[in-house]
């Protein structure tokens, strides 16, 4: 699995469909999942988060005007940490 090239395909989504955000947001994992119709391993989904948040950060992720002000992008972190938590026994 090239992660570049589903950041890429996750980006190119959000682009296309900015109120997407919001679903990533509340659920990454199904999301990305979603939209690239692959199964994602934690460390994947963990190093796709950190790209897209990237780009959304740096402006190289064109979300045509979309107001990010109400969104809280630690959110993505914030649910993808109470995931993996679940995951591992922790709460």
């Amino acid at each position: 699995m090239d992660v570049q090239a589903i950041i890429a395909q996750v980006s190119a989504a959000l682009a296309d469909a900015p109120e997407k955000l919001q679903e990533l947001i509340s659920d990454p994992k199904g999301t990305i999942e979603g939209i690239t119709g692959i199964e994602l391993g934690e460390g994947d989904l963990s190093q796709i988060v950190d790209g897209v948040k990237s780009g959304i950060a740096d402006g190289s992720l064109d979300l045509g005007g979309f107001d990010l002000g109400g969104l809280d992008l630690g959110g993505i972190a914030g649910n993808l940490g109470g995931m993996l938590g679940g995951l591992f026994g922790k709460k």
